[in-house]
């Protein structure tokens, strides 16, 4: 290396050019290691110096630049002012918490919100045609009474016409929005629902949860049949370690059943767990929370699978409990939809593969969505002709029982809602109609039976099952009464609001046994009761209480109001929370102050009315008979009323008992022919 400075350092010395060429290692001493081996001069090269050339700018390239930043400062103006508009007000500081993720609508589309659902068309079979047919009667009456000047003729205000009818106003709960009092309205979510951003309950927490439900049956996995334990155990870890998309049923199904799995953990078990039902409760609110966003991310075109089915089945009784029927309507009536779609009404016999599962997942929305469209007054989406599903056979256990009694309910719903509330129905003869229920009659008082039987004296009883055998006797004394409301009265010239006596024994029976179990549960759990109530409220019209509302006014029954009263008493806690209850309560608590106004100014009315009253609760002896022996109507043949004057005098004073005072001289004859089509059963 004789061109190479001796006193620059080995590291900054370029290699040799013989080990260039050879493309070998050089150890850039002087000679190095590689040349001294083969014996060679060795030589370096020197590199000539690379001079650096300056490249001119232009002054059209600066001018480019210039430009580029006053877009830019005018873009971050344009955003500064967008989102100093859209900075949250004192009273929407909920509703700017998801204003980053929202994009700007294009189509104004109106997104399920819990605050404003409003209930569309309901039928005959529903409460609130129940309840319009006895309020048009008490309002055709008011609007006579209101052309007198009351306070002229100084009648006595026990019962002034103005006063019932403000609690005549919103009494059959009529379509109208349902605001929640108790909870304010959740802000909007994304449409476009994106998991990553939500937040669920820490892991350790819910495999403690997960845990538990593997070592002590949970009652989760009993009201939901179509999970299994190992299964959802899957599908939590599928959310928790996502390796690949989540599908929105699986998030659906993972939220909701950890939902009611929190809600099933009790004090002492919680305190095993490391946490307080404080905090098991905050988590059950954030679980709630995300069903409800998932919700409203829901499509209407949704590709239909045995998953969508599941999740929107359990997105349904999700809503049931939760006091929303409308919204759990619509949901279990996408998943019939859906299960018609894959033909799962039409299973083979034989359970081969997972038909197993496909027919439990049938049965399970077929049995909520008859008793959901019956309490709606909608055409159900299932026909029970079109299926051939079997049901799939177990052991003839107490549980079992129940949960056959639950599908056999829904079977003989769908079938009295076709035979005797649709508008085919209303061609047939009174003859074939009360042929018609006297079969169904005899078939729900064997499902009853059934269900009585399944009680805590059988061996083979499951305590899980209780509220579901609670649930069903209920819905079963409510279905026999509307049954039976379609019959005639069993007198001939009876009261109008005045039903058979069968039905009356059955509204009996449902309230007193909704009563009984009502303040049980209101004792032990309240919570608990509301879930069971609106259960029960949204399988089968509250029809009961109207009936004995009317009865009560008909026979001046104290004994009905009380029952009535103890109604009302156990309907309040749950309506604080939950809006089904609240506008059962509403309504009924209205018809209830009515009918025991009337009851009330009745026993104040002269000696002219205790021959009605006498006779009116055995239902069985008609007005104006002088023999006093029973005269029943013949139920297949009822005579024709005159409507001129269709009762007898003190008959219609009865009815019209607080409107006498108020109405003076007014012509009887006359006021009947206004109020008697509206007051008289339309079926009779």
């Amino acid at each position: 290396m004789s061109e190479t400075d001796h006193t620059t350092p080995l590291e900054r010395r370029p290699a040799c050019d013989n080990c260039k060429a050879r493309k070998t290692r050089c150890d850039r001493r002087s000679p190095c290691a590689s040349c001294v081996t083969l014996n060679v001069a060795c030589r370096t090269t020197p590199r000539a110096s690379e001079k650096r050339q300056r490249v001119l700018l232009s002054s059209k390239y600066d001018e480019a630049v210039q430009d580029v930043r006053r877009q830019l400062v005018d873009v971050k103006e344009m955003l500064q002012a967008l989102m100093s508009k859209r900075e949250p007000t004192p009273s929407s500081t909920g509703a700017s918490e998801y204003a980053h993720h929202t994009p700007p609508q294009i189509i104004d589309e109106e997104v399920p919100s819990l605050a404003s659902v409003r209930e569309g068309y309901s039928g005959d079979p529903s409460f609130q045609a129940h309840a319009h047919r006895v309020k048009n009667a008490l309002e055709a009456a008011l609007a006579a009474s209101d052309l007198i000047n009351v306070e002229a003729l100084g009648a006595p205000p026990t019962l002034s016409p103005r006063g019932v009818a403000e609690l005549l106003h919103g009494a059959d709960t009529a379509d109208t929005t349902t605001p929640n009092r108790a909870i304010p309205a959740p802000p909007q979510p994304p449409y476009d629902l994106d998991f990553g951003n939500l937040p669920l309950p820490p892991m350790d927490l819910v495999l403690k949860i997960l845990r538990l439900a593997k070592t002590s049956r949970q009652q989760f996995f009993v009201d939901v049949p179509t999970y299994q334990e190992d299964e959802f155990v899957d599908m939590c870890r599928g959310v928790y370690f996502a390796t690949e998309p989540i599908s929105l049923w699986t998030w659906i199904s993972v939220n909701v059943g950890l939902y009611y799995l929190f809600f099933g953990v009790n004090e002492v078990e919680a305190g095993r767990m490391g946490t307080t039902m404080e905090g098991i409760r905050s988590h059950s609110k954030l679980l709630k929370a995300n069903a409800e966003a998932a919700m409203q991310s829901l499509r209407l075109c949704s590709e239909p699978s045995t998953e969508s089915c599941r999740a929107l089945a359990l997105l349904g009784t999700f809503y049931v409990k939760e006091g929303h029927s409308t919204i759990a309507w619509r949901l279990i009536s996408a998943a019939a939809r859906a299960c018609l779609d894959l033909g799962f009404h039409r299973l083979p016999d034989r359970f081969t593969g997972d038909n197993y599962q496909k027919a439990s997942v049938f049965w399970h929305i077929y049995a909520w969505e008859k008793g959901l469209a019956m309490t709606c007054g909608r055409t159900p989406v299932f026909h029970h002709y079109d299926v051939t599903t079997p049901v799939a056979k177990g052991t003839f256990s107490a549980p079992h029982r129940v949960y056959a009694a639950f599908l056999d309910f829904a079977i003989i719903t769908g079938e009295i809602q076709q035979t005797l509330f649709s508008a085919s129905a209303r061609q047939v003869s009174q003859q074939d109609r009360v042929q018609q229920v006297e079969g169904f009659v005899a078939r729900l008082n064997r499902i009853q039976e059934s269900v009585r039987s399944a009680n805590p004296e059988d061996p083979t009883w499951d305590a899980m099952y209780d509220s579901a055998a609670q649930v069903v006797d209920i819905i079963m004394y409510s279905i026999l009464t509307i049954v039976y409301r379609t019959l005639p009265p069993s007198a001939t010239q009876a009261h109008p609001l005045q039903c058979s006596d069968e039905c009356v024994k059955a509204a009996r029976g449902a309230l007193s046994r909704l009563v009984q179990v009502g303040e049980h549960r209101l004792q032990t759990n309240p919570i608990a009761w509301g879930m069971v109530l609106n259960i029960i409220l949204s399988l089968a019209p509250f029809v009961p209480f109207i009936v004995l509302a009317g009865n009560a006014i008909a026979t001046s029954s104290g004994t009905d109001l009380a029952l009535l009263s103890s109604v009302v008493s156990v309907l309040a806690p749950p309506a604080k929370n939950s809006p089904i209850a609240r506008k059962m309560h509403d309504a009924c608590e209205r018809f209830g102050r009515i009918a025991s106004l009337i009851v009330s100014n009745s026993i104040e009315r002269p000696s002219s009315q205790k021959e009605y009253q006498q006779q009116a609760p055995t239902n069985d002896i008609a007005f104006g008979s002088s023999s006093g022996e029973p005269v029943t109507s013949d139920r297949a043949h009822p005579n024709h009323l005159d409507y001129g004057f269709p009762m007898a005098q003190q008959d219609w004073d009865s009815v019209m008992i607080g409107f006498e005072s108020e109405l003076g001289d007014y012509d009887s004859r006359a006021l009947t022919n206004i109020i008697e089509p509206y007051i008289v059963n339309t079926g009779w």
